[in-house]
């Protein structure tokens, strides 16, 4: 190469990496515009969906599951409002008997005692009366996510609870457990074990909440377009004024009001949306 042809091939290069900036720029805004426009088409739709469905009259068969006796078994005090408020509340407001099975006292803190009178207080809040909420005291089911709680003590609480409260609706957690707390899945997997060991009466119908992805857990409200298309019909939905009762609920855990929690409150979509999946007792196949 002549050196008098360097500064042509320099100038050559510039101007083809200008070129490519531009190219690039220009690619990205059209890319950002694009998403832009999706995104507002959606957030529009979310608006129509929650419009439309919070305008319609209140009936007892909204969200029915045909339950009269409903067992929800959760792994802390908390667990009620957290994951499953809209479906209690929306059970109870229907005239299903509700009862509550805890499975600890959430001692991981050392507030035991006082996260105890807090579940009370909660579900009173959310329609379940005193004398339907039982908490356990098990040394070997304590809240802690590095503890793997025995499947088989776990399998034996919940058939006893069934059994005696003649109950024909079981609601817990799925095999992700929400949040992926070793605690929540523990159920998951005694509910598994019980339907292998054929101790889940035949009337009893077992339904598990829907674990979503982290970008739909947050986005409150805006993830009806993506529950009503990618769940199944067992579906509670609470409008926002229905939606203030499970926040004083929540709020009713004061020992556990830290400043995440609150943004849990205002953002998380399991406030004011729960989907359930059916499991059948026969295939072990959910629905």
């Amino acid at each position: 190469m002549l050196l008098s042809d360097l500064p042509y091939d320099i100038e050559f290069f510039y101007n083809l990496y200008v070129i490519f900036i531009e190219e690039l720029l220009l690619y990205f805004k059209n890319f950002a515009l694009y998403i832009s426009l999706w995104l507002c088409i959606y957030v529009l739709v979310s608006f129509v969906v929650y419009r439309r469905y919070a305008r319609r009259p209140q009936t007892k068969s909204r969200g029915d599951l045909g339950a009269k006796r409903v067992l929800v078994v959760i792994a802390h005090p908390d667990d009620e409002c957290m994951f499953f408020g809209p479906t209690i509340f929306r059970l109870c407001e229907q005239g299903a008997d509700v009862h509550v099975l805890c499975l600890s006292n959430g001692n991981y803190e050392g507030k035991g005692r006082l996260r105890r009178k807090e579940l009370w207080d909660a579900c009173n809040e959310l329609g379940v009366p005193d004398e339907n909420i039982c908490l356990i005291m098990d040394d070997r089911l304590q809240d802690n996510p590095k503890i793997h709680w025995p499947i088989r003590v776990l399998a034996k609480l919940i058939h006893y609870h069934i059994e005696s409260m003649d109950i024909d609706t079981l609601v817990t957690f799925d095999q992700r457990g929400v949040s992926g707390h070793a605690n929540h899945i523990a159920l998951f997997h005694a509910i598994g074990y019980m339907f292998m060991k054929k101790l889940v009466p035949q009337k009893c119908t077992v339904y598990t909440l829907d674990t979503v992805n982290m970008f739909r857990k947050y986005i409150g409200f805006l993830d009806l377009p993506l529950s009503f298309l990618l769940s199944s019909k067992r579906f509670h939905f609470l409008r926002w004024t229905e939606s203030r009762r499970i926040v004083r609920a929540m709020k009713r855990h004061r020992s556990q009001m830290v400043w995440f929690r609150y943004l849990y409150v205002f953002f998380s979509r399991y406030m004011i949306i729960n989907t359930l999946r059916r499991i059948r007792i026969g295939s072990r196949q959910k629905t």
